[in-house]
């Protein structure tokens, strides 16, 4: 017994000796831990330097040959000034930049690149600089030569950003590492300094509690254990009936089956995305009715927006999603459901009692989320390999089998939002004469371009397909008449102002005509809408082309044909 009793204060002792002796190594490690940032601090810093230099350097060039400009056109004095300043200004901005980058060999063979077409550029500049002598066609000779001389300067400085800025993640990225593994072995000491002191402090007290704590501990124990192989054996039979499901449908009747007797809460909802990515939709629900929408945005769910666990309680009111109505009464939980770094949608739970969401609910669902995302990553890349043809190969757009399925998701959308809905079936003018002329491939690189247009003047939830050889369609959800035709008219004017040239030949002026049809005027289907534009596409080719026409409501159609009708009779 004395022998225990010297054995434990022994034990104590020594475990003072050893923080002791760790206080200088942690005083080591703060310091270096200093330096690193210290580093870091500077390496950015001269990054930002650089950076700032090079697009100085580049606006004073471009100044010089815009304010030489500005002195010939106008004639005044002080453009010239500003000319000569500019260059100024760019040689001591270059001789900066060669001492800043001095260390790095890629920056400064950019240099020695943008020094000679520099200063062709400068001698431009100094052609025609008296007023009364300018020669307008050696003007517009010489501002063309500058525009190219402009326009390869941006790309070398383009080429010293990304170079900054690729050396900028380099260095950050080896900081962080470095700091990382600094810091983890900082914590592991302090940690195991607090440790000792507290093991000297109160290791009797916790021997002491702990022998105290056994028999509850135990039992505790035994009941944790018991629902934990519960739930183990639960989640394995689903996820091994999860992976012999053939598709989404299966799956998702399997997860509603066991999320029931996994997490025990009044109502859950298994939200996916849809393929657009631009909506997040109800697949399967069990419990009680959810408070939560069938159909939302992805930026309504604050889970998928920090992408991570988001719980609401009667304490975070004020973090409600936005996809929860009535929420004033309930707790919820909303888990992403991740696989291989894609959210796939979200698990959301429901409480509608006075009780919240506790942890145990809370690593359930976690967990659950995790074999969901699992299951449905396996299935999604199955179904991916069955529906490849998703997008028009040439374009890049929707091809029209996703397009027939897309409108007829957005009618029934428009349907139950009781929204208006804007369809656009456009036709590029003369396009077999066009082929004809130019040859398939310039065809093809016509399609593309316009391709991009369509893209670019696209809203966040519009979708852009093609249709057929030249023909293509825009879906305008949510959109009235006034919105449509805006962005219609913009489409139309961007696609008359491209001057395309294929290997070095212009192709020439490129129009398309457009018709519009609206849901519910001008039908209330996929087939009645697209005939509705189709027919309206057909008015603009026999206008003239190059223009824009409505589809005629059914109402006045009918009374067209019906005072026919009566004119014949």
């Amino acid at each position: 017994m004395i022998n225990r009793i010297r054995s434990f204060f022994k034990s104590r002792f020594l475990a003072f000796g050893v923080a002791l002796a760790m206080l200088p190594v942690l005083l080591w490690l703060s310091l270096r831990m200093d330096g690193q940032l210290i580093e870091a601090r500077i390496w950015v810093e001269h990054t930002y330097k650089v950076l700032y230099q090079i697009e100085r350097m580049h606006n004073h060039l471009e100044l010089v040959e815009t304010a030489r400009r500005g002195s010939v056109i106008t004639g005044e004095e002080q453009y010239l000034r500003v000319s000569y300043a500019a260059e100024l200004h760019f040689r001591e901005d270059l001789s900066m930049l060669t001492q800043l980058t001095a260390d790095n060999p890629v920056q400064q063979q950019n240099l020695k690149a943008i020094a000679p077409v520099a200063e062709q550029l400068i001698k431009v500049a100094r052609k025609n600089i008296e007023p009364g002598k300018v020669d307008s066609k050696q003007l517009m000779q010489d501002m063309a030569t500058a525009k190219n001389l402009i326009d390869r300067t941006r790309e070398l400085t383009n080429d010293m950003r990304a170079e900054e800025e690729r050396l900028l993640l380099i260095r950050t990225a080896a900081d962080k590492y470095r700091l990382y593994d600094l810091r983890l072995l900082l914590i592991g000491m302090l940690s195991g300094f607090l440790a000792l002191l507290l093991a000297g402090f109160f290791g009797m007290r916790r021997e002491i509690n702990q022998r105290k704590g056994i028999e509850a501990g135990l039992v505790k124990s035994q009941s944790l254990n018991e629902l934990a192989l519960k739930n183990l054996s639960l989640m394995g039979e689903m996820t091994s009936l999860l992976q012999a499901c053939s598709d989404t449908v299966e799956s998702l009747e399997v997860i509603g089956q066991f999320a029931v007797r996994l997490v025990n809460v009044d109502s859950g909802t298994l939200y996916l995305f849809h393929e657009s990515r631009n909506q997040i939709e109800a697949k399967t629900s069990w419990g009680a009715t959810s408070k939560s929408e069938l159909i939302f945005q992805p930026d309504d769910c604050w889970a998928l927006r920090r992408g991570k666990i988001h719980i609401l309680d009667h304490v975070h009111q004020f973090l409600t999603c936005k996809h929860l109505h009535d929420a004033e009464n309930i707790s919820s939980l909303c888990v992403p459901i991740v696989a291989q770094g894609n959210v796939l949608g979200i698990l959301h739970l429901e409480n509608h009692s006075e009780h919240g969401i506790n942890e145990a609910q809370v690593g359930l669902a976690s967990n659950l989320a995790s074999q969901i995302a699992l299951a449905l990553a396996s299935i999604k890349l199955r179904d991916t390999l069955r529906n490849l043809s998703v997008r028009d190969p040439l374009t890049g757009l929707f091809n029209r089998r996703y397009m027939e399925e897309s409108l007829q998701r957005e009618i029934s959308n428009a349907e139950r939002k009781n929204r208006s809905l804007g369809l656009a079936m456009i036709d590029l003018d003369h396009f077999k004469r066009f082929n004809d002329t130019f040859g398939h491939d310039a065809g093809d690189f016509l399609m593309r371009e316009v391709s991009k247009l369509f893209m670019q003047n696209s809203r966040g939830g519009d979708i852009a397909c093609r249709f057929g050889g030249e023909e293509f369609v825009m879906i305008y959800p949510e959109a009235n008449a006034e919105i449509v035709m805006n962005l219609a008219e913009k489409l139309r004017q961007d696609i008359y102002a491209l001057q395309l040239q294929h290997f070095g030949h212009a192709l020439g002026q490129v129009t398309a005509s457009f018709g519009l049809a609206f849901y519910p005027e001008d039908g209330d289907t996929t087939e009645t809408l697209l005939r509705a534009a189709d027919i309206a596409l057909y008015a603009a080719k026999a206008a003239g082309r190059n223009r824009i026409e409505l589809a005629e409501p059914a109402e006045i159609k009918s009374a067209r044909k019906s005072s026919t009708a009566a004119a014949e009779s």
